[in-house]
């Protein structure tokens, strides 16, 4: 269940992570791209007692993601087709190659049934006066295998505002959302940082810990 529920989430949040889950599933992508808005949030992540929070930053062409405590920042730059690991600790960071337009990455889901995932309307809920709608997603694999969680949206933002397991147990979503356009500097390559690659960075980490 963890794993498809945290491709799930990685999948809405930063497509490029995970488009080996997304190819998986068989998710269709749609013209989205008057659907995209620029925000902020504070996201919270809870897999049963464990809970870590941290920041998404979104504009149409760019994203950046922050974890609390963790000395690690994801940027994507679809206007540049770069993807940046920046590693403040190290004054360092990774460049890849990223080339998946944002409309893919945020699009807004409707009702649809194809392939092997499925999302069923189920009701209305309220919160913070946002009417919420709540979905039961069925991820199916093999012939008798499957996984189901809730996600629920509200009209005016293109992500689920939150995921959760059938259980409760596990679960992700959005708080604090801001819906600006964030400050370009947070998109910006790092000043002064040293560019290296994956296998430097883990050099630098076992360095670290002797």
């Amino acid at each position: 269940m963890k794993k498809i529920f945290t491709a799930a989430i990685l999948l809405l949040t930063l497509c490029s992570l995970c488009s080996a889950a997304e190819n998986a599933i068989n998710i269709p992508l749609q013209d989205t791209s008057n659907m995209i808005q620029e925000f902020s949030a504070t996201f919270v992540e809870k897999f049963f007692d464990e809970v870590q929070t941290g920041k998404l930053y979104v504009t149409k062409d760019r994203t950046r993601y922050e974890i609390s405590g963790k000395d690690e920042i994801i940027v994507t730059r679809a206007d540049q087709k770069v993807l940046w690991l920046i590693f403040p600790k190290f004054r360092a960071y990774v460049e890849q190659p990223y080339d998946i337009p944002q409309s893919e990455s945020f699009g807004r889901p409707e009702e649809f049934k194809t392939g092997n995932l499925s999302r069923e309307f189920i009701d209305y809920e309220w919160e913070d006066s946002y009417r919420l709608r709540k979905f039961l997603v069925t991820v199916k694999y093999g012939v008798d295998q499957q996984d189901q969680y809730y996600e629920w949206y509200r009209d005016n933002f293109p992500l689920p505002l939150r995921t959760q397991s059938l259980d409760g147990q596990v679960s992700y979503e959005y708080k604090e959302i801001k819906l600006k356009t964030p400050d370009p500097a947070l998109f910006a390559k790092p000043p002064r940082y040293k560019k290296v690659t994956l296998e430097e960075i883990m050099e630098m980490e076992e360095k670290s810990r002797k």
